[in-house]
């Protein structure tokens, strides 16, 4: 499947990061802003397109009014994922992807049109900031990572595939044919036409490759399956089992 992705393309499968040079640029020509994003992050990373985001939350979510709205949301997550305690593995990554689903992913209120989220509303006022209106339209998936100069990823949810401004790396050795890496990314859009790594990734075992590809006609049933939260929830009880039991069989248990 990854070999005919970069076929479709007309081109060699991304080779791996190296650094960059001159290129032809006029002495004044700055290159764009490139960031390395490591093949394993532990901790919260800080990106202008991060900040963003957070000053979009704070906007939707401070004071009593805002924590009034954003309950209900952060309830139904823990809901569909299972509740988050400070023990867990990456515990600090998963509380930011919770309030990033609750600003960005759903519906504002149960009877808001679909896209109406917090983060549009946040936005009101504020729409002459570009990176706090591009950081309302980011998307989240569960993507292959492609490694290169660009990166290209693709979502294996939506089969949206995006080029990436950052570097990301280094990985070990893996199959030349297949991706480096599976991450949950959070991705927010530039004008140039590339995106930006705005959290940290979020890395899956590439295992569950094989399953997702088991599962690829399910993409089209009128409820998809599984869907991002339900890779979610799949991860956390594989992390939570000490990785004893594939996550093929967390993701079928329900």
């Amino acid at each position: 499947m990854a070999a005919g992705l970069w076929r479709a393309f007309g081109r060699r499968r991304p080779v791996a990061p190296r650094p960059s040079g001159p290129r032809g640029r006029g002495e004044d020509d700055e290159p764009p802003a490139r960031e390395t994003v490591q093949a394993r992050v532990a901790v919260e990373r800080i990106t202008p397109a991060g900040e963003a985001l957070d000053a979009l939350a704070a906007e939707a979510f401070s004071g009593a009014a805002g924590r009034a709205r954003v309950a209900p949301l952060l309830a139904r997550f823990d809901e569909q994922i299972g509740g988050l305690v400070p023990d867990d593995p990456d515990f600090a990554l998963l509380q930011v992807a919770r309030m990033d689903w609750a600003l960005c992913d759903v519906p504002a209120t149960p009877d808001a049109a679909p896209g109406d989220t917090w983060a549009w509303r946040a936005l009101r006022g504020h729409e002459q900031v570009p990176l706090r209106a591009a950081a309302a339209r980011s998307i989240v998936g569960l993507f292959e990572v492609y490694p290169g100069e660009p990166t290209w990823v693709r979502d294996r949810i939506s089969g949206v595939v995006a080029r990436l401004f950052d570097t990301v790396g280094p990985f070990g050795r893996v199959d030349d044919e297949g991706p480096s890496a599976l991450w949950e990314l959070r991705l927010v859009p530039d004008a140039a036409g590339a995106f930006h790594v705005a959290r940290a990734p979020i890395d899956y075992p590439l295992e569950l490759l094989e399953t997702l590809e088991e599962l690829e006609a399910r993409r089209f049933e009128p409820q998809p399956w599984p869907a991002l939260q339900d890779l979610r929830r799949a991860r956390l009880r594989y992390l939570r089992a000490g990785k004893r039991t594939p996550i093929s069989r967390m993701l079928r248990w329900r």
